[in-house]
């Protein structure tokens, strides 16, 4: 696929400029729009036979609306974003080009990408995954082929059940009123990564977090787990001396290792 001419919308920035970057190494012609481009949709498209929809998980599904209904038969539509399910069966009814959602599992500031995952929902046509394949193969990352459906419910553990535990531990931190100057006194090295994690998530990009907890289908089974799981460690504790928890934990890591 060397003629394959690729338009990124979202391309200035997040994972739409870390692709355009990739992409170019391999010697492709790469073409990005953005709020600050002097391309828009439209322009896009009429250059480039794969379309990249790269935007903020919330801009999503309006985005595919626009792109979709301009692309031609044979032609890619693609993206970048955390959820699959919504925006393959958004990309499938509003275009007739091949649909395949990508979802690279790593930030787009990742200096060293050999190794790394990427989840590929191939949802319509053939002609161009092999090619979308190699050349995520080529740079090292490990391609693999899921459902939306497969990739959302583990999604909601990968994701949301680890951004909920962040959010909560932040959360409890700021309700217990100490200043974190002092807490960090007394912390340990693995509560200080801990405190480095819920900094990046509350002041970085909340909304990318809370758009993936928000949206994914799979979220409100994944807090009724973890709501269950603290109302099971209180009832535990009421044992007194923390036996019947160290035993329920001893039989889950059987389960886990």
């Amino acid at each position: 696929m060397k003629d394959a001419v690729i338009g990124i919308i979202g391309g200035t920035g997040g994972m739409g400029r870390w692709f355009a970057k990739l992409l170019r190494k391999e010697g492709y012609q790469v073409h990005v729009s953005g709020r600050k481009t002097r391309f828009d949709i439209a322009d896009l498209v009429g250059r480039c036979n794969v379309i990249v929809v790269a935007v903020p998980i919330a801009a999503t599904a309006k985005v595919i609306r626009q792109v979709g209904p301009l692309m031609a038969d044979g032609s890619l539509l693609m993206d970048l974003t955390s959820l699959k399910k919504e925006p393959v069966e958004l990309m499938l009814s509003c275009s007739k080009a091949d649909v395949i959602g990508c979802h690279p599992l790593f930030g787009p500031l990742l200096a060293d990408i050999a190794g790394q995952n990427v989840v590929l929902c191939a949802a319509r046509g053939s002609k161009w995954l092999p090619w979308l394949r190699g050349v995520l193969r080529k740079s090292g990352l490990v391609v693999m082929d899921k459902t939306p459906e497969e990739h959302d419910q583990m999604m909601a553990i990968v994701q949301v059940l680890n951004h909920l535990n962040t959010i909560s531990l932040g959360l409890v931190l700021a309700q217990t009123g100490i200043e974190l100057a002092e807490i960090n006194k007394l912390s340990t090295p693995i509560f200080q990564t801990k405190v480095e994690i819920i900094k990046k998530v509350f002041n970085e990009n909340p909304g990318l977090y809370t758009d993936i907890i928000a949206q994914n289908p799979a979220t409100l089974n994944m807090l009724d787990r973890y709501e269950k799981a603290l109302a099971d460690i209180r009832a535990l504790l009421k044992s007194g001396d923390g036996t019947k928890l160290k035993e329920t934990m001893e039989q889950a890591a059987r389960k886990l290792f």
